[in-house]
């Protein structure tokens, strides 16, 4: 990064931290305004460096992502320092829960920067079209941080101004929620390019600043979400998703997205600047706007002593429920790895018991590899750019630039898959290639699809109900275990009012038979064992917000 646009930058992170009261000072002389920074090309792309330092902020380490472990997913260690993130994933949270606390900070955070531009990149004396880039990433991110705080509390108090304080503004109604985060993105859609040319907005052959074509598959994202719960907006919204999901598919050449056809190669730091990912979060890129992804450790259990934090278990059901493949292959450990040095010393089945009858492995579930990658085998604190090899010792760092990869291309083809044969589309055609895509490179037999009733059935055979659902399903492996995406297990489970099936399954805990003479039950036991609607849905308002705003309270919107 030049001199300049680190000053810059200082200076714009300066600004967003700036009170209200700083703003309407009436003698602002030697004092950082908005009237006095937005004056030139470099202090407006030193404003948009800021915005994505609060968005890589959203995703740098866990705590943000915690309500997501409530899909059937992923699970949590039900002691060491994990109460936090078990008791999300048992629906129990409390207000002082820190991952309630970091994922409602940090998003209003972002709605803070974008909010800096859009009430002011207009004046900067530039061309109209460095403006509307401006704007436009600043629509985009408000619209991401009201999408995922929304899905997770419910009514939100929207702030839209930088000048709003905050601390008395009013819960809006989840419908007044969504139509914001409409206006925002039809507004980014129509001021984005579909391409850049230079750093940092476009390096190592991808593009990362958002995209018209990005902002289209979020807009497919965000119209699933609106056909079901809560809105329940039914047929016409899949049909406006499966739209928006088409226009992507449609220029899907000119755009360059592809399938990575070796699923090793997904979520790969080797592959990590690819065309599978339609938007991503990009960690030290060309200029340093934030820290690394803090997730390299993240999978690596604990009890193996290599520093790895264990913080998202797989579920027990849901894995034995993952069809086999190369998918499942890249997203858990096939063996789980005990490590001395850069040396493998042993590998075990995570279920294998001792002579004893004690398992191998004290967590006792699934292990997600997902951020794990592997080291030199000179140096364990040298990270190498491959796929992932569990036969490989295990890098031990905790930081990389691991590119979050926020929407796949292969989310795009189901989401259109989907919404297309739950819209009441008659021809259904490019539906069923898309699901036959994502599977041909997924799964051992991609023809037959397992429902939830456990029958098998062919794509060509499906009715549209069961092409709509093969199609979630499909989405579920998709994105397992992956809580950065967009649209996680949980995210998907919500729009279709699933999640209690997640609580009274969890409540039950019936195990899981994994050999036969081996059943396994979940580690994380459900205290609250009374199903409480929207109460258990939805994650309590941080209690630290509450204390400076008691409007928040949905029961005022009753």
């Amino acid at each position: 990064m030049k001199p300049t646009i680190l000053s810059g930058c200082l200076l714009a992170t300066a600004l967003l931290g700036a009170s209200c009261s700083d703003f309407l000072t009436e003698d602002p002389k030697g004092k950082l305004t908005p009237q006095t920074f937005f004056v030139s090309q470099d202090a407006l792309n030193a404003s948009v460096y800021s915005l994505y330092k609060q968005v890589n902020a959203t995703q740098a380490f866990t705590n943000m992502m915690y309500p997501q472990w409530q899909g059937d997913d992923m699970t949590a260690n039900p002691g060491s320092n994990k109460q936090a993130v078990a008791e999300l994933d048992a629906f129990s949270a409390n207000n002082n829960n820190k991952g309630v606390q970091d994922a409602w900070a940090k998003h209003y955070t972002l709605v803070k920067a974008a909010n800096l531009i859009l009430d002011n990149a207009a004046s900067t004396p530039v061309s109209e079209e460095e403006v509307n880039i401006a704007l436009g990433q600043a629509h985009f991110w408000r619209a991401y941080a009201y999408y995922y705080l929304v899905r997770l509390f419910g009514p939100l108090p929207l702030v839209t101004s930088s000048e709003e304080l905050g601390n008395d503004i009013r819960l809006s109604s989840v419908e007044d929620v969504y139509a914001l985060i409409v206006s925002d993105l039809t507004a980014a859609e129509g001021m984005l390019p579909t391409a850049y040319s230079t750093a940092p907005r476009n390096h190592d052959g991808v593009d990362a600043y958002v995209t018209r074509q990005a902002v289209q598959a979020t807009l497919a994202a965000v119209y699933m979400s609106m056909a079901g719960y809560p809105l329940n907006r039914g047929a016409e919204y899949y049909a406006m998703a499966a739209a928006k999901a088409k226009e992507v598919i449609d220029r899907e050449g000119e755009y360059g997205f592809y399938l990575d056809a070796d699923w090793s190669h997904v979520y790969s730091m080797g592959h990590n600047y690819n065309k599978e990912t339609v938007l991503g979060i990009d960690y030290s890129p060309v200029v340093d706007w934030a820290t690394d992804s803090q997730l390299s450790s993240c999978n690596r259990f604990e009890s193996l002593g290599e520093g790895g934090w264990g913080d998202a278990w797989g579920e027990i059901a849901f894995w034995k429920r993952y069809p086999e493949g190369p998918r499942k292959d890249a997203v858990y450990a096939p063996k789980i790895t005990l490590q001395s040095g850069t040396t493998i010393t042993a590998a075990y089945d995570w279920w294998e018991l001792d002579a004893e009858g004690r398992p191998r492995i004290s967590e006792y579930h699934p292990m997600f590899t997902i951020f794990t990658t592997n080291c030199d085998p000179a140096n364990a604190s040298v990270e190498l750019a491959q796929p992932y090899d569990y036969r490989q010792p295990n890098y031990t760092g905790m930081c990389n630039g691991h590119r979050h990869r926020l929407i796949r291309y292969s989310e795009v083809l189901l989401w259109y898959a989907e919404s297309a044969a739950r819209s009441g589309a008659t021809d259904l055609s490019l539906a069923r290639q898309c699901l036959k895509r994502v599977r041909e490179r997924a799964v051992t037999d991609p023809a037959n699809v397992t429902l939830a009733d456990g029958s098998v059935v062919g794509i060509d055979a499906m009715t549209a109900e069961q092409l709509a659902e093969a199609c979630y399903i499909e989405h579920g492996w998709e994105v397992a275990g992956y809580w950065v995406a967009m649209v996680t297990r949980r995210s998907d489970e919500f729009r279709m009012n699933e999640l209690k099936k997640n609580f009274d399954f969890r409540v039950a805990n019936p195990g899981t038979e994994i050999v036969p003479g081996i059943t396994a039950r979940e580690g994380v036991a459900v205290v609250r064992t009374t199903w409480d609607g929207d109460n258990s849905i939805y994650v309590p308002y941080p209690n630290t917000e509450v204390e400076k705003n008691p409007n928040l309270d949905r029961g005022l919107l009753q």
